[in-house]
């Protein structure tokens, strides 16, 4: 019997199986001319009984949508051995959704990353049915593969639409169809129950079918969960009918026994908690039952491009050594930046000290800038997260890791391949939770590395504040005795005309030294000394080098994978001793070898992780409080010294405005009085004849007076811009990131 089919341009293998259903089976073939592989759809008797318009609707699908994330359709010919018409497609080698979820490594759901894509490919194949009026009627992960292009992009295609038809969105049908787990409840009270009920149903169906295919992709499970599965079949429609609105899973742990409730994603669960937040709606959305509460489909499609369109940012939070991920909103502040922090970590936007790539991330971005112009960060080059207000080091950890099973003392052909699987799912955790540890330790080490610098900068931009503040003090005070000596001239010279002198001079020499004494002598020892401390020869630094040494090697990663790989040779050899039943003698003793082999991985990876890895992440986390302590504290220090410059800056700006003020109040008595003192032409002669020595003396002291007041006028203008330089200076440092503005 010959095993090979063919059709006028494929030829396929009925043993080369992709996938079986209800209607026929999927086979791998080629191209008979240029040998491309492609999947080969055939169709059984029971479909060939079905109505003749519903065996042609599947092909009329396919011709109709043409879109990147729907499996193409190459050919519909005709099988050669007159079996009907076969449906080619373009091969997806990474194979469906359902047998990546079924992979060991999955079992508590994909991660991050692969979630996202599959979201935001199912949400872009089924935007393009419905903008073609098509509903599926079949969504599952069975129904989803995985596509590898030329690149090595991974693309998810929709295929099977044995089960789609044109339907307009307030059309309704009554046909059924669908996989029983995922069908609308409505549907499953008929299709699986087999009431009598005269519900007719919508598009929407499909997008209960989309909620549970996601929380099935980012769990490893189904959102509801009887206790014996498919054979408790009242007890399902029971949960997805009597749930209440807002509650995603309910799952049965016992026979007869309560239903364990849940709005949350689960802790197991590999997503983070930044996307849990934002994702735990779209699936109560989705999940909806309330004939008043359920979404539409431009709701649906709106709800994944407003998630898509988030910025991710990797945060490290530095006192509980642990990496976040924040999702923020391209319309976001920095206001809401923070409160999003705050959120995961605890930290009041207060005592955020944010830091990324060894300066502050004001020097990047601006209070007032979108989250789309934030910078990109990476899960080994995150935002460092530090407070002002802790100073504790506490190491996160996960929830508690899954157990390995142990083989029992008989062999099990059929028990033992399960186990071996469940040795992988935990083997595969342990290994997700050293590489976690491995990354922590490792940013340990960089956030220690930044903070020193951070530190540095700030001392050194303080001290270069402080530098600036005497060269602008002396000049100051080298102008002041000009000031000092003119106000006291032209009281004199005002007490010669005989005037009243009402105002009282200003001793500017006395003033300006009590000005300056704080700088002189507080401000810029205490700063010099600080930076001479803390900064000379990478003080800091070379502190936390001598505390937590090197940052730790690749090792421990690269020795979990290896292990996890193990396991799973063992789990595959048992798949096949399963697959064979009956094993020769020495079968058997290489089947309990496999068992063996399985119990040692699984004990040198627990050994890794708890007496390896785990100890040393918590010495690094112990090396780092002790060494943020005296850290933070010099920070602190550092951000006191630059407000006490700033203050400094805002009392030399009041004492050179008192001064420029003054003398000018001084200048403008002069001026009236002058003015006030003209003579006439006659008195002028008279006077001069009597006395012309006196008021000649007196003429020439009132032009020297008012070309002193012109020169002190010019020097407090000087005095006055420099001050403003100064504040600038200080202004501009706080832009750049320094402390002064954190």
């Amino acid at each position: 019997m010959s095993f090979l089919r063919g059709s006028t341009n494929y030829v396929w293998c009925t043993t080369n199986v992709l996938g079986k259903g209800a209607t026929g089976a999927v086979y791998q073939g080629v191209h008979k001319n240029n040998g491309e592989p492609v999947a080969v759809k055939t169709f059984n008797q029971l479909s060939q009984m079905r109505p003749p318009d519903v065996q042609v609707r599947e092909f009329e699908v396919l011709k109709k949508v043409k879109h990147e994330n729907i499996v193409k359709l190459l050919a519909i010919e005709e099988d050669q051995e007159g079996r009907g018409k076969v449906i080619v497609m373009e091969l997806c080698t990474g194979g469906s959704l359902f047998n990546i979820l079924d992979d060991p490594e999955n079992t508590y759901g994909l991660q991050e990353e692969e979630f996202l894509l599959v979201l935001e490919h199912l949400t872009a194949g089924m935007k393009h049915l419905r903008d073609n009026n098509l509903i599926h009627r079949d969504l599952k992960p069975g129904n989803i593969m995985k596509f590898i292009t030329d690149d090595g992009r991974t693309v998810y295609k929709l295929t099977d639409f044995g089960a789609a038809r044109e339907l307009e969105e307030d059309q309704q049908f009554m046909s059924l169809y669908g996989t029983e787990e995922y069908l609308h409840p409505d549907m499953y009270e008929r299709a699986v129950l087999r009431k009598p009920v005269g519900k007719t149903f919508g598009a929407t169906v499909d997008l209960w079918s989309i909620g549970v295919t996601l929380y099935h992709v980012a769990t490893g499970n189904l959102p509801f969960r009887p206790f014996g599965g498919r054979k408790n079949k009242e007890t399902m429609y029971y949960i997805t009918t009597k749930k209440a609105s807002g509650v995603i899973s309910g799952c049965q742990t016992s026979e007869s026994g309560p239903i364990e409730w849940s709005r949350e994603l689960p802790d197991s669960c590999q997503l983070s908690r930044g996307l849990k937040k934002i994702i735990t709606p779209l699936l109560a959305g989705l999940l909806e039952v309330d004939a008043q509460r359920i979404w539409s489909f431009d709701r649906f499609f709106s709800e994944v491009t407003g998630i898509l369109s988030r910025k991710l940012i990797h945060l490290f939070h530095v006192n509980r050594t642990h990496s976040v991920r924040i999702y923020l909103h391209p319309e976001d502040t920095y206001d809401q930046f923070q409160s999003l922090i705050m959120e995961q970590t605890e930290v009041s936007p207060a005592s955020q000290i944010i830091i990324f790539q060894e300066k502050h991330l004001l020097s990047y971005i601006e209070t007032s800038t979108l989250g789309r112009g934030y910078p990109n960060t990476r899960d080994d080059d995150p935002i460092m997260l530090f407070s002002r207000e802790n100073n504790n080091v506490t190491a996160y950890y996960d929830v508690e890791l899954p157990k390995f099973p142990t083989f029992p003392n008989l062999v099990s052909v059929e028990n033992d391949a399960s186990l071996a699987k469940s040795a992988c799912s935990v083997g595969h955790a342990y290994k997700r939770r050293i590489e976690r540890l491995h990354r922590s330790c490792k940013l340990t080490h960089m956030c220690a590395e930044q903070f020193s610098a951070v530190v540095c900068q700030s001392l050194d931009n303080v001290c270069s504040l402080v530098e600036r503040a005497q060269e602008v003090t002396r000049h100051i005070l080298n102008n002041v005795s000009t000031a000092d000596r003119a106000q006291h001239s032209v009281k004199v010279l005002l007490q010669m005309m005989g005037k009243s002198m009402d105002d009282a001079v200003t001793d500017w020499q006395l003033e300006a030294s009590a000005v300056t004494r704080e700088l002189q002598s507080g401000l810029a020892p205490a700063a010099t000394q600080l930076r001479r401390r803390c900064v000379a020869d990478g003080a800091l630094r070379r502190e936390w080098t001598s505390a937590a040494g090197a940052p730790p090697s690749p090792g421990a990663p690269a020795r979990a994978a290896t292990l996890v790989s193990r396991l799973r040779d063992s789990w595959q050899h048992l798949l096949r001793d399963r697959a064979a039943r009956n094993l020769t003698y020495n079968e058997e003793q290489f089947h309990a070898l496999e068992r063996v082999k399985v119990a040692e991985a699984a004990k040198r990876l627990r050994y890794l992780l708890e007496k390896e890895v785990s100890p040393v992440h918590a010495h690094i986390a112990d090396c780092l409080a002790d060494w943020y302590k005296m850290a933070q504290t010099v920070f602190l220090q550092a951000e006191i010294l630059a407000k006490d410059v700033a203050c400094y800056s805002s009392r030399l700006d009041t004492f050179a405005t008192r001064l420029h003020d003054e003398d000018t109040s001084f200048h403008s008595r002069l001026q009236e009085i002058i003015e006030q003192g003209k003579d006439t032409p006659y008195q002028m002669e008279r006077r001069h004849r009597s006395s012309s020595g006196r008021y000649a003396v007196l003429r020439s002291s009132l032009k020297d007076a008012l070309a002193i007041q012109d020169e002190v006028a010019q020097i407090l203008t000087e005095n006055a811009d420099l001050v403003k330089q100064f504040q600038q200076l200080i202004v501009s440092n706080g832009k750049d990131g320094d402390i002064l503005l954190s």
